[in-house]
């Protein structure tokens, strides 16, 4: 690895860590700086953005636009509820990627989510016992974020305020970067003969399988 590449990482984990403990701040406080609400819309409105700017579909463009405008019309009442803001990004996304994945799970071994990504990703033909092997990481994968999205709303409405924002805003990176570790070495148990691909390059084979499979 490069200087430039070590420096890159350093400074994207510098920022994340940020934007996580500016997040758990302003959820557990009340009267958060206009910042914060800023950075905590930040990830939707940039999924916004994107989507947008993939599709062509003009009534979404419409509503996407409508939902910009009015997050900036409420944006003092967004300021005033920014733990709901929070609430809505770290649930909202943990069920939308739950869906995602699990829908797949009914397609078959090499139909699942994790077997299409492993298709886009290896140079190399898969045979059943990887696409096996890829079915129950899609499964295990669907079972995490339906999870987490339970016991995050659970928290937000039954638990302490500062509970709740520690495990989305901070104990829930660590969560996902162990299920990447921790899948990495059980592949290279279950599976010793492949030649693997390491968890950086998972995560990257995901974001270029979802950029090309975006709908247009």
């Amino acid at each position: 690895m490069s200087g430039k590449q070590v420096l890159r990482l350093g400074l994207a984990a510098l920022f994340g860590a940020a934007y996580l403990w500016l997040g758990h701040l302003a959820s557990i406080s009340a009267d958060p700086p206009l910042v914060s609400i800023i950075m905590g819309l930040a990830p939707l409105t940039a999924s916004a953005v994107v989507l947008v700017w993939h599709s062509r579909s003009v009534g979404l463009q419409l509503l996407c636009a409508a939902c910009l405008i009015g997050m900036v019309l409420e944006i003092d009442f967004l300021r005033s509820n920014t733990a709901w803001v929070y609430l809505i990004q770290h649930a909202g996304m943990h069920i939308m990627l739950g869906v995602m994945f699990g829908r797949t799970l009914s397609h078959g071994y090499a139909g699942a989510l994790c077997s299409r990504i492993s298709c886009f990703v290896y140079p190399e033909p898969l045979n059943d016992a990887f696409f096996r092997y890829a079915w129950k990481v899609t499964l295990v994968w669907t079972i995490y974020f339906a999870a987490a999205a339970t016991v995050s709303i659970l928290l937000f409405f039954f638990g302490p305020r500062e509970a709740w924002s520690i495990f989305a805003n901070l104990l829930t990176p660590v969560l996902i970067g162990a299920i990447f570790v921790i899948e990495y070495l059980v592949r290279l148990r279950a599976l010793p003969q492949r030649q693997h691909i390491s968890i950086a390059q998972t995560i990257r084979a995901y974001r270029e399988y979802s950029q090309r499979t975006t709908p247009r």
